[in-house]
């Protein structure tokens, strides 16, 4: 039973307010879409906005669904097996899709489309926290424990790297790490590790023009300003226009088809823009509320199993912001990871909103 009824109100809070001003800003970002000189132009401008409205939504039925759900029924055996299967079965099965923008990453269902790989974290995540709860006396055993995990996030990684996605497989190892550290992994053992994936990443990006391209994008992009170069310096231009209390609520002058798909992966530079740098910093202390209420839960939890599944979640979370933030400032290379809560699309909408439905069950039991 759980020791007290109420949820984390402040967590909650802040999850509504960064969904909010997702919604308030794929307005802003995506009405003028209706001008784009091509066949595949919404036919109103709240088209976007519509259906971010009905994936949120969605999304908040799935977040309920699981805050009353005793987050302690994921770690059953074959649930997690099922779950493990499942997001495996959809990696493979968009590889078979026609390509969208050179990559492979949805599946049509028809009234909607779904991307595995995001769904896929939450299974990495509780994988993870059940079986390192099971190993938590030898979670430094080769056979036992680091074998599993490294199987694990090989076949996951790999499956989204022939996507490809990069950005989302680094997440994966993001999350894995977090949660070793966390479970009292020695720190030799990341050591090890990095001596060995970061050559094999590093191979990889270089393996394709395009990946060299981005990189070289990156360190200089006013080499190629109307180019490889654009979105960087584009973002750049939007963040730096805003100053300190932006353009005002719709006045950006980016999202007029100098940023590409601002209302997705850019949307910070948009807020950026029409809402300056208080803006800017208000959705970065949201995000750092929501990873600190959820670390709070994770260290509450009665169980080893919760307080690995809130660290899991939660830096599921922040690390995808950081990443798309650092993105559009310019800090890492231009990669398609969109922000949670704020960018458009339901499939990271769920997945986030889900991962906080379980941080605030997870709260009901935390002492």
């Amino acid at each position: 039973m759980a020791r007290k009824l109420a949820s984390d109100r402040v967590l909650f809070a802040a999850v509504i307010l960064l969904v909010l001003t997702g919604l308030l800003m794929i307005y802003s970002a995506s009405a003028m879409q209706i001008y784009l000189p091509t066949a595949g132009a919404p036919a109103f401008p709240y088209f976007f906005l519509a259906k971010q409205g009905i994936a949120v939504l969605l999304g908040v039925g799935l977040m309920a669904g699981a805050h009353f759900l005793d987050y302690r029924q994921l770690n059953r055996p074959p649930l997690v097996v099922a779950g493990l299967v499942l997001v495996s079965l959809s990696l493979v099965a968009v590889l078979f899709r026609a390509p969208i923008n050179g990559t492979r990453r949805w599946i049509d269902l028809g009234v909607l489309s779904v991307q595995p790989s995001e769904f896929a974290k939450l299974g990495l995540v509780v994988a993870l926290a059940a079986l390192l709860s099971r190993r938590e006396e030898e979670v430094a055993h080769p056979r036992r424990t680091l074998l599993p995990v490294a199987g694990l996030l090989a076949s996951l990684a790999g499956l989204v790297l022939l996507q490809p996605d990069f950005g989302t497989a680094v997440t994966y190892f993001v999350i894995a790490a977090a949660m070793l550290f966390f479970a009292g992994l020695p720190f030799r053992w990341f050591a090890g590790a990095a001596l060995l994936v970061v050559p094999t990443l590093t191979a990889y990006v270089l393996s394709a023009q395009y990946r060299r391209d981005r990189i070289l994008a990156f360190l200089h992009p006013e080499a190629d300003p109307l180019g490889k170069g654009f979105q960087a310096l584009q973002s750049l231009i939007a963040v730096g226009t805003g100053g300190v209390t932006g353009l005002g609520l719709g006045e950006g002058k980016q999202k007029l088809f100098f940023l590409p798909y601002p209302y997705t992966d850019f949307i910070y530079a948009i807020v950026g823009e029409e809402l300056g740098l208080i803006g800017c910093v208000t959705v970065l202390a949201l995000f750092g509320l929501v990873f600190a209420r959820g670390i709070r839960a994770a260290v509450g939890a009665p169980d080893t199993f919760g307080r690995l599944l809130g660290v899991g979640l939660s830096v599921m979370i922040v690390a995808q912001a950081l990443v798309n933030v650092s993105v559009v400032l310019a800090l890492l290379p231009t990669k398609g990871i969109p922000l949670p809560f704020l960018s458009y699309g339901g499939s990271a909408l769920w997945t986030n909103l889900l991962a906080v439905g379980v941080l605030l069950n997870l709260s009901q039991h935390a002492s």
